[in-house]
């Protein structure tokens, strides 16, 4: 998958969902969403960002941030 369509499923997935976050992200086929956010930056479409808690596979509480389209 090229980086042009794991924009394209990033921002539709942001559309459809309200955000995404790195683990949402690998569920898409996306393994570098702060690369790709960095590129839908650069194309001029404003992203917020916010760091939030999530626990991991293991239970474990930890801290990743979650985008989403201003």
């Amino acid at each position: 998958m090229n980086k042009d369509t794991q924009v394209k499923k990033i921002i539709r997935f942001m559309q459809k969902h309200g955000s995404i976050t790195t683990m949402q992200a690998f569920g898409i086929g996306v393994t570098r969403l702060a690369s790709r956010i960095f590129d839908i930056r650069r194309m001029g479409i404003e992203i917020e960002s916010e760091m939030v808690s999530v626990k991991n596979r293991e239970g474990e509480t930890c801290r990743v941030a979650r985008y989403k389209i201003a």
